[in-house]
């Protein structure tokens, strides 16, 4: 693998001294509109951010659509600041119960109508509301009920008058902020269509926001044109003209249009691509967003055929012991596995806890480093010796073999898979690698079918975990891994009851630590979202939160 991984890299350095000649030369006539072309891998869901679901059509939606504030990350401290956007100012009473916006109704929708609070009110009963089915339904849980179960919004998204609005919670709400932090509807055309049918309507794709910019051309499977917003109606007005979001599929295809001033701006560039682009490529800039996105080894922590023959939880054969799992864990030479792919594109990965978010000192949690001896002791504890002389470990006639599940198409889980695979022979473990189309990966995945596979999650920026990790199986799809621990779940609990940051810090800190003790995933590493973009793009300010952080302030040097 080693060899192979070399070569690729020889045949890209001769690709790239090819090229070398054109970058030379690099042409960008778009800049003469003022114009930049941002390469996307898909096309866009939706415009409309009640159903839109994929991470690029959500930053595109951002940029036609306000929110009543705007977040960025401070990457300092390690958390969340929330600017002013369609509101201008706003105040959470001490019980955190309540929020109140003064919203900037001086603003106006891209079509010329208004901006008031009712376009907030009705935005929020289309999130919370049933039978609009929006991804963001689950926002609903905190705010106040009717007897039917559902969303009392004239009581929880209050109007007080045409430019007041407060938010009235059911309980205790963390972050208020963060809870009210979804893209604004325009009333006047959303409530022309019965609920049950948005999802089907064709204002999906003719959207009418107040953001920097406006959609203008639209070609599907092609590109997504955005001009900037009209100065009478929005007030953070860009100075770049337009940003095509073109859809190019293939990787190769992106990288070599950026190579050649196709393009302007990629993300999610390789990090053998990235160290030719910094080495080669002199217009081209080289940056990374660290923090949000891991990479883990997933152990099914209980027994396939019960949970989905008798629906009982049982054990895994070959997983269910903490014993085991940390045995794994410590067979993995992850910072061997990290250099060889990543070099400095990627950090050691010990928990979900990102070391971007500054809320607990990362350094003093016990590290679980190479020691293939320390995992065939803790192994054998469990029973797992090579009692036939066949160089695999065996325990009550069974081997110790299984399937290591990858989606294909992800180079670098393809290349830790066979690491992995190589590391655990070394102790008596057969491992086979399946390679799976994404579809049926993921299904199998959240079906809990797979028994061991490598995948990666985004940490959310609000720190809820207990969709990921919580006991309750039908309930949090996310615990793929069929995790079970009711001291987590009650952590859980106490981290929405408490206010004192340090009161916060313990309960994660020991949320932590029991996950390092029972090992119910190896954690890999956190995975840099590597950009490249032309030079002459001034003023990008990459943000965990997205690429496009603060685009109405980019500009373009001739």
């Amino acid at each position: 693998m080693r060899n192979k991984h070399f070569l690729l890299i020889v045949i890209s350095g001769l690709l790239l001294l090819s090229c070398k000649e054109k970058d030379e030369k690099f042409s960008t006539p778009s800049e003469k509109e003022k114009s930049i072309i941002i390469a996307v891998r898909s096309d866009i869901d939706f415009f409309n951010p009640l159903h839109s679901n994929d991470i690029n059509s959500g930053l595109i939606n951002d940029l036609i659509f306000g929110a009543l504030t705007y977040a960025e990350f401070d990457n300092i401290n390690g958390e969340l600041i929330y600017l002013p956007y369609l509101a201008s100012k706003w105040e959470i009473s001490n019980d955190n119960r309540h929020i109140t916006f003064i919203l900037n109704t001086k603003l106006k929708w891209s079509d010329g109508k208004k901006f008031t609070a009712e376009d907030v009110q009705y935005s929020f009963l289309l999130y919370t509301h049933p039978d609009v089915m929006s991804v963001r339904q689950d926002i609903e849980k905190y705010f106040l009920k009717q007897r039917n179960g559902q969303v009392d919004y004239k009581r929880s998204f209050q109007i007080i008058n045409d430019s007041t609005i407060r938010f009235n919670f059911a309980s205790k709400v963390d972050n208020p902020l963060f809870v009210t932090g979804l893209p604004i509807l325009p009333k006047h055309l959303f409530d022309t269509i019965p609920f049950n049918k948005i999802f089907f309507s064709n204002i999906n794709f003719k959207p009418i926001g107040i953001g920097p910019y406006v959609l203008e051309n639209y070609v599907p499977r092609q590109q997504t044109v955005l001009r900037k917003n009209d100065s009478t109606k929005f007030d953070k007005i860009p100075f770049i003209e337009k940003i095509i979001f073109k859809v190019i599929p293939d990787y190769n295809s992106r990288i070599n249009q950026l190579k050649n001033g196709e393009i302007h701006l990629m993300t999610d560039i390789r990090p053998d691509d990235a160290r030719q682009l910094e080495e080669k490529y002199r217009n081209i800039k080289v940056e990374k967003i660290s923090g949000r996105d891991y990479d883990y080894i997933g152990w099914n922590n209980i027994d396939i055929d019960s949970y989905h023959q008798k629906r009982m939880i049982a054990p895994h054969p070959l997983f269910g012991s903490k014993r085991v799992r940390q045995a794994l864990t410590l067979a993995i030479n992850r910072a061997e596995l990290l250099e060889s792919y990543f070099g400095r594109y990627a950090t050691p990965a010990e928990n979900p806890i990102s070391p971007i978010f500054k809320i607990v000192e990362h350094t003093s949690f016990y590290q679980y480093e190479y020691d293939p001896a320390r995992a065939k002791e803790l192994l054998a504890l469990e029973g797992w010796k090579d009692t036939d002389n066949d160089k695999i470990l065996d325990k009550n006639v069974m081997p110790f073999k299984f399937k290591l599940s990858i989606a294909s198409g992800k180079p670098h889980r393809e290349f830790s898979a066979t690491m992995i695979k190589n590391y655990l022979n070394k102790i008596g473990i057969d491992v086979e690698i399946e390679t799976l189309e994404p579809a049926v990966f993921f299904s199998k995945m959240f079906e809990r079918k797979l028994d061991a596979w490598i995948a990666g999650w985004t940490v959310p920026l609000d720190l809820d975990l207990t969709p990921f990790w919580s006991s309750d199986l039908d309930k949090n799809p996310f615990n793929v891994v069929g995790f079970r621990n009711f001291e987590i779940d009650q952590i859980f609990t106490e981290l929405k009851r408490v206010k004192s940051p340090s009161d916060k810090k313990t309960l994660i800190q020991k949320f932590i630590q029991i996950l390092q003790d029972e090992q119910p995933v190896t954690f890999l590493y956190w995975i840099d979202n590597i950009v490249g973009f032309n030079k002459k793009i001034k003023n990008i300010k990459l943000n965990p939160i997205g690429f496009t952080n603060r685009i109405w302030e980019w500009y373009i040097t001739e």
